[in-house]
């Protein structure tokens, strides 16, 4: 008889017994946006104002629709002008007209511009306006002083 309350003792105490709490994993976390796309299409401008900065004048087209000017520089001393392939900053300012200006922004970019061969390669981020803070690739071609290409937009990740 002993034995009895012995048993129901013991599951007393393991009923009491703290149990490790199970915290469901949280939610899988949105994918994100895919990269929004423009092509775009320049004529030179010349030399800007500041006469350091050449200028392209054109159009954009796709996730923002509109007027686009660009602004290019060479980084490298003066003398390297001669070579065939320059590394470039660039100011770049889109000036959508198809959605009341709401696709509007400025981008500062940097990359290489291959005289050569006529290839553009930039990157940078959005600085103000539409998708401020989202990530920017160039890639280009020149074709008689001219610049035409696309535009890759990658949301921004992470915020500040």
């Amino acid at each position: 008889m002993i034995r009895l309350p012995l048993f129901v003792a013991i599951c007393g105490i393991l009923a009491a017994a703290p149990r490790p709490s199970v915290v469901p994993p949280p939610p899988p976390a949105p994918p994100p946006p895919p990269p929004s796309r423009l092509s775009f299409r320049t004529a030179f401008d010349g030399v800007a104002a500041d006469g350091v900065h050449c200028l392209w004048q054109g159009w954009v087209d796709g996730a923002a629709r509109g007027t686009l000017t660009l602004a290019l520089r060479q980084v490298e001393d003066p003398v390297a002008a001669a070579n065939p392939v320059w590394h470039v900053e660039s100011h770049w300012s889109v000036r959508d007209t198809a959605d009341g200006g709401q696709r509007s922004f400025t981008a500062d970019l940097e990359g290489m511009i291959d005289w050569k061969a006529g290839g553009v390669r930039l990157a940078g981020v959005i600085t103000d306006g539409w998708a401020k803070g989202a990530w920017v690739e160039v890639t280009g071609r020149l074709v008689a002083g001219d610049l035409a290409g696309t535009v890759t937009i990658s949301p921004a990740l992470v915020r500040r």
